[in-house]
């Protein structure tokens, strides 16, 4: 079933004219405190129906729990994206800042709302900032856990929009893996069909 569906993702996008990529994360998080979780972050992107490279980016990123349900958030990227017109690589940057904020917990799910305002340096175009405003409904409990979300961007007055949908899977008490699929618009008018992966190591921290 999922490679029929996987076959009528790729030949519809094909036949409408729409690109599907594809995007592979591998995150690390470690406490070193109650308040301080810090992230190491990688990713891989293909586009051109997943037979291309398009980017790959990593760096830090720290979350500072001011109360428990709200947390501060910082970090960097740095980013190696192929260029359409050559065979070069275009390297540039990203910091950004914001907040998390868990609007509700229950044993059944969670409502997260996510707010950063980001700083992009030394792209082809220019530096430029961009605003984003994601909710997030997650299961929780044993199993698949499905998730949605919904999220709102925003450059020089012009919105986009993504919208994505998966499960999530605890493979041990350190160990989770996330597959699903996300729409996504861009300011020229393009959408993109994506897929995603998402492995997670989840450091426990002792008694």
């Amino acid at each position: 079933m999922g490679r029929l569906g996987l076959l009528l993702l790729l030949g519809g996008s094909v036949l409408w004219g729409q690109d599907v990529e594809s995007l592979h994360q591998f995150n690390g998080f470690f406490k070193p405190s109650d308040r301080l979780t810090l992230q190491s972050h990688l990713r891989v992107r293909t586009n051109g129906n997943m037979s291309s490279f398009f980017q790959i980016r990593g760096g830090p990123i720290a979350y500072f729990a001011v109360k428990p349900r709200l947390s501060l958030i910082g970090g960097y990227y740095y980013i190696g994206q192929s260029n359409r017109t050559h065979d070069d690589i275009d390297e540039f940057h990203r910091a950004f800042g914001g907040v998390q904020v868990v609007l509700l917990k229950t044993p059944k799910l969670t409502l997260e709302s996510r707010t950063l305002v980001e700083r992009f340096i030394s792209t082809p175009s220019g530096d430029f900032a961009r605003g984003r405003q994601r909710l997030l409904v997650q299961k929780q409990g044993k199993g698949l856990l499905p998730y949605f979300s919904v999220e709102g961007l925003m450059v020089a007055h012009r919105g986009t929009v993504r919208v994505g949908v998966g499960v999530l899977q605890q493979m041990s008490p350190q160990l989770q893996m996330l597959m699903g699929y996300e729409m996504r618009q861009y300011t020229n008018g393009r959408v993109a069909h994506v897929l995603v992966s998402n492995l997670q190591f989840v450091q426990q921290r002792p008694r």
